[in-house]
């Protein structure tokens, strides 16, 4: 396995324990408030609220780089477009006719795409870094 294979997996690893506590939060509480107020309400609220604790995480912990402001943007702007793609399986959900808890279980599409996504952004700019100094990284 390439030396960028295991930091994926150990990236992986570290995404688990960060994300798994934040999702299984945000879960619980998208599920919770699915039952007093309009899901769809509920799931911007609750997912708005997982994006500042996994954006703190991240950088240094998850995928062990210092993300620039422009790297941050990125990634908000990456959870925009998850969030959507989320918003679309609660709507989905509703249409089924499944019960209104059953939303909680968004966080299955969620989740692997925010962590790709952090992992793209990351690894883009780790690769911008390694040719700025001039070295070769394997592809």
């Amino acid at each position: 396995m390439t030396e960028s294979g295991r930091s994926a997996w150990a990236a992986a690893g570290r995404f688990v324990l960060a994300g798994g506590f934040n999702t299984a939060v945000t879960g619980a509480a998208l599920a919770g408030l699915s039952l007093l107020i309009d899901p769809a309400v509920a799931y911007a609220l609750v997912f708005v609220g997982g994006i500042g604790l996994s954006t703190l995480l991240a950088d240094r912990f998850v995928y062990a780089v210092k993300m620039s402001r422009g790297d941050r943007v990125t990634y908000a702007l990456m959870y925009v477009a998850v969030f959507v793609v989320g918003l679309v399986c609660v709507q989905a959900m509703r249409g089924f006719g499944w019960p209104s808890y059953t939303s909680g279980g968004v966080v299955l599409v969620t989740a692997p795409l925010t962590f790709l996504g952090g992992l793209i952004i990351t690894r883009r700019r780790g690769a911008k870094a390694a040719d700025d100094r001039g070295d070769k990284r394997e592809t």
